[in-house]
């Protein structure tokens, strides 16, 4: 009769063992699945924003060029001028 209790108790314990894991693990999943969703909105965020910073420094750059070659037109009118 104890061998039988005792194989009980053991079977209980190791059911709640398992419960108690199982359900620790499920929510380290979901904490885990909930920060890659904010990383990867972060990720999103930083992608957005150098896309912007890119698209800047080449209007800069065509300016730049443009802003450059009116000054050669400007200095070759003035040594043809001169």
């Amino acid at each position: 009769m104890g061998a039988e209790w005792a194989s009980i108790v053991g079977l209980i314990g190791a059911a709640l063992v398992t419960g108690f894991f199982g359900v620790a693990l499920r929510r380290l999943n979901r904490d885990n699945t909930d920060q890659h969703n904010r990383s990867i909105d972060k990720l999103d965020y930083l992608t957005e924003q150098v896309h912007g910073v890119s698209e800047n420094v080449t209007g800069l750059r065509v300016w730049t060029r443009v802003h450059e070659e009116k000054h050669r037109l400007i200095e070759e009118r003035d040594r043809g001028g001169a």
